[in-house]
């Protein structure tokens, strides 16, 4: 018997040409790390599920619940959580700060950082290694919270939305991992471009960073999820500005402060409860990370050269 005709071999497509290889096998140590990663990404999820299921339960739901249940099942299913999350805290307005800082930041940043990485691949520079040493020195130093304070103050000012940005435009450890997606562009390329007359700059931006997709997309989620996740330095540098506060902080305020569940004003105040007005807070914030990342998590399993070029 040959392979095209055992069961134990299927065909696969090698530089165009078919070629049968043989069939892996389940193992008992295939089916101890598929049940153990199941239940890990079960564990993980399982948060997300509890506040998502929470949002639309009614009071009701989750008095009858109590202690008994793990979980509080929406039997009563309804939108006014997010109603009085909606109207009550402003979140709307919170959301499209967040929105606009994040997506300005985004971009800063990763100029910034795409910038400081590729300068960092070059060799034979005078002088390079003790700039470069000195920027690593950042990461494990700080000149202290009061110090940046200052800083930011007396150039940007505090109490905008621009000290939320220019201050903290580049990351050590994200130009550091995008300098080595960089250095794994090959010479090759880069010389090539260089013999057709193309500039340092469009050499960036047209070769270098296009091959390097994977860990521009990595860096991305980085600062991306940072910035909207980040509540500390708008509730310092943000003091005296409430009304630009950003969806992380004001979902963090609202989960230390106790809340009133509603005076009706366009809800029913029956079905409102804190708990599951947090959730339905919790869960806005969390629904444009959850939309983002499958567009960018293709890239983590792909080759950064993969075509680009053949030796």
């Amino acid at each position: 018997m040959n392979k095209a005709e055992n069961p134990e071999y299927c065909a696969k497509i090698v530089d165009g040409k078919v070629t049968y290889v043989k069939k892996h096998r389940m193992t008992p140590f295939d089916i101890v790390l598929y049940v153990f990663f199941g239940l890990f990404g079960l564990l993980c999820i399982f948060p997300v599920v509890y506040l998502f299921l929470l949002s639309f339960a009614s009071k009701a739901d989750y008095l009858q619940a109590g202690t008994t249940t793990v979980i509080v099942l929406p039997f009563h299913f309804n939108f006014e959580n997010y109603k009085v999350t909606l109207y009550q805290d402003n979140i709307l307005r919170a959301f499209a700060i967040s929105l606009f800082v994040t997506v300005v930041y985004v971009i800063y940043s990763l100029v910034l950082t795409s910038l400081g990485a590729y300068a960092f691949t070059k060799k034979n520079v005078p002088g390079l290694k003790i700039f470069f040493y000195l920027i690593v020195f950042t990461m494990f130093f700080g000149g202290g919270l009061v110090p940046l304070y200052l800083t930011i103050g007396d150039t940007v000012g505090t109490d905008n939305l621009v000290s939320l940005i220019v201050p903290f435009g580049i990351n050590t450890f994200n130009m550091i991992i995008l300098r080595n997606f960089f250095n794994q562009v090959p010479e090759d390329i880069i010389d090539s471009c260089r013999l057709d007359g193309a500039g340092e700059w469009r050499i960036l931006f047209y070769f270098v960073i296009p091959l390097s997709k994977a860990g521009i997309a990595t860096i991305m989620l980085y600062y991306l999820v940072a910035k909207w996740d980040d509540w500390y330095w708008p509730s310092i540098l943000l003091a005296n500005s409430k009304e630009l506060s950003p969806l992380a902080l004001k979902i963090r305020e609202g989960l230390n402060n106790a809340r009133g569940e509603g005076q009706g004003g366009g809800w029913d105040p029956t079905r409102v409860f804190e708990q599951g007005s947090n959730a339905a807070m919790m869960i806005i914030g969390l629904v444009p990370i959850m939309a983002i990342y499958p567009f960018l998590q293709k890239y983590f399993s792909k080759g950064v050269m993969v075509g680009a070029i053949k030796s």
